[in-house]
Parts: structure tokens; C-alpha cells; sequence
């Protein structure tokens, strides 16, 4: 058997805020057939469980550490001490399109950022009842044990998840150029996944599931949890250019042997 190993009382009281919002999300998901579904923007949906789990997360969160700012996707129970003070995000359903159409495969994401610098981030799926998390420097877990991502599986043995664009979404690159790197990925890796929540997708990545995710037009309330567990793990995260994530949201996020070929082929 694994090695469990007990997290820190940071990140212990992360996971608890997680796992609430996750058992009210799991309540929600059970009537989610009489659920009104709202749109914020074009196919960017919220549901009343949105609202619900983040006013949970958030409340127990400012109880914990009543000195930092709160950032909701959904803002609400927000808060904001000032620039210097560290700040939770909180995605209180990643995969809201998943969860509102009966899918069950999203996830409750938490992250620490201190100015740019993700610090430690927690990735709860409530429907398996797995927990990814990680605090910088010491390492990526999943219910307690600790991850670390194959160097050696390459493009021809890979599975890669992605998103597929829709119409409205923040891109980085022309739709053409996407669909083109799609295509190219489906002729060259044992296989392709669309899972619908990108924050347990790029987790995925750290628990060998995937070995390699990307998508346009991301928050950081999706992906600054996720991208540091594969970190932490030692996989590789930044745009698709193989520089750092631009404000646009550009992640791709993947294992040592698969992110050069990724990279170039969003490059040439």
C-alpha cells in the first residue's frame, strides 16, 4: 500500500472548504434535471449550485484565514484586502455545462495565489470522491499520495485531452491553427479526450490519466490549482508556445516527453 501522507493545516483547510462545497454540489447534482440553468455569457453557463457551493467555500475560507482576499468565479462571498494580501480563487464548478446537463465529471477548485505566484491549490472531484492537491515546493498528491508524471510515454503511446472551441471563447490562436493541431493530434497519439472540466483534466496529467491537456481562453479560477499539481509532479506547464500562460488563457499542460512536440506544433 501508498504512503498516506497528512497535508498541511493550509492546505488541510483548503480541502475542507472543497470537500463542502463539494457534498452541496453532490445534493445539487442529484435534482440537477429541474435545474434552471442561466447563461452569463454565449454557452457560458451558472446554475443555483454554483452560487450555493462558492457562498459555502467562501464563508469557510474567510473563517480560516480572515486576513486574505476572496475571489469567486461567481463572486460571491468576495472579498478584496488589498494587493498584498494573499488571494483565493474559487471555481466552485468547473464543468458547469457537465453538471447542469447530468454529466457527473466536474470539480471544486481552490487556489492560493500571493501576488502572481500560485502557492498551493486543491482539485476535488465530489462525484469520485478523489482529492488532487498541492503546495509549492513540497509536492502533488491525490487522496494522500504523492504523484509524479512518466517521463518516457511518447506522442504514439499518449492519451491527450482537450477542449474543442466554441463560438465567443478568448482565443490565442486562430480557430483554423486549433482545429489544425487537433487534427494532427488525433493522427499521431493513441487517443484523444474531451472530459468537459478542465481543472481535473490538467490534473489528470499529474496522475498519468492524460499526458497532456491544452485549451484556449482559460481562467486562472480554472487552471492555477490544477497547473500547480502537475508542476509539483513534474510536468510541464505554460501557453502553447512553451512561455508562460498569457492572459489569454492559452494552458497547455503535459509530461516532459510530449510537451516540445505540443509546443511545435502550435508554433510552426
Amino acid at each position: 500500500m501508498p504512503e498516506i501522507e497528512a497535508p498541511s493545516p493550509l492546505l488541510a483547510a483548503m480541502i475542507a472548504a472543497a470537500r463542502l462545497g463539494g457534498d452541496i454540489a453532490r445534493r445539487h447534482f442529484a435534482a440537477c434535471g429541474q435545474a434552471k440553468i442561466d447563461e452569463k455569457a454565449a454557452r457560458d453557463y451558472v446554475t443555483a449550485a454554483d452560487v450555493a457551493v462558492e457562498t459555502a467555500i467562501a464563508a469557510a475560507l474567510a473563517e480560516a484565514f480572515p486576513g486574505w482576499s476572496i475571489d469567486g468565479e461567481e463572486k460571491a462571498g468576495n472579498r478584496d484586502l488589498g494587493p498584498e494580501a494573499p488571494r483565493l480563487l474559487i471555481d466552485p464548478i468547473d464543468g458547469t455545462t457537465n453538471f447542469a446537463w447530468g454529466i457527473p465529471f466536474f470539480g471544486v477548485v481552490i487556489s492560493l495565489l500571493r501576488g502572481s505566484r500560485i502557492d498551493a491549490g486543491v482539485v476535488y472531484d465530489p462525484m469520485r470522491d478523489e482529492l488532487f492537491c498541492a503546495e509549492r515546493g513540497h509536492g502533488a498528491f491525490l487522496d494522500g499520495v504523492r504523484l509524479a508524471v512518466h517521463g518516457d510515454r511518447d506522442i504514439d503511446h499518449a492519451v491527450i485531452g482537450a477542449s474543442l472551441p466554441i463560438p465567443g471563447q478568448v482565443r490565442s490562436v486562430p480557430v483554423a491553427r486549433y482545429r489544425e493541431v487537433l487534427m494532427e493530434v488525433m493522427d499521431h497519439a493513441a487517443a484523444m479526450r474531451r472530459m468537459g472540466s478542465a481543472a481535473l483534466s490538467i490534473a489528470y496529467v499529474a496522475a498519468n490519466r492524460h499526458d497532456a491537456f491544452f485549451e484556449d481562453g482559460l481562467s486562472p479560477h480554472d487552471y492555477a490549482a490544477s497547473a500547480l499539481i502537475v508542476e509539483e509532479a513534474g510536468g510541464v506547464v505554460g501557453g502553447f508556445d512553451g512561455g508562460a500562460v498569457p492572459e489569454t488563457g492559452a494552458v497547455l499542460a503535459a509530461t516532459p516527453a510530449v510537451h516540445p512536440w505540443l509546443v511545435e506544433r502550435f508554433t510552426r
